[in-house]
């Protein structure tokens, strides 16, 4: 997905952990959160690792056209028993229009 919008919100550097599903170790991910609009949608993306760690502070009054990646994802409540579903917007690449 490729779209000029406009940054809202910027969050600080945070760093998750999660269990690299291979080796079960516990591995670190740094990210970035952005809370963007094209005009007519609000949508949240994500700067992942190195990219995040190097991350500058956006100006919120610029436009900027990203190059984002979705992604679908579904499992099993584990405490209702439902089908679930979220989708995942990664940020691969931002530059200022």
């Amino acid at each position: 997905m490729e779209k000029t919008i406009r940054i809202i919100q910027q969050s600080e550097l945070t760093q998750r952990q999660y269990p690299d599903k291979k080796t079960g170790e516990q591995k670190v991910l740094n990210v970035v959160m952005l809370k963007m609009t094209d005009g007519l949608d609000t949508f949240f993306g994500e700067i992942n690792g190195e990219r995040a760690v190097n991350c500058p502070k956006f100006d919120l009054t610029k436009q900027y056209r990203v190059l984002c990646t979705m992604i679908t994802r579904e499992w099993l409540s584990q405490q209702t028993g439902e089908q679930m579903q979220a989708n995942t917007i990664y940020v691969d690449k931002i530059n200022m229009v």
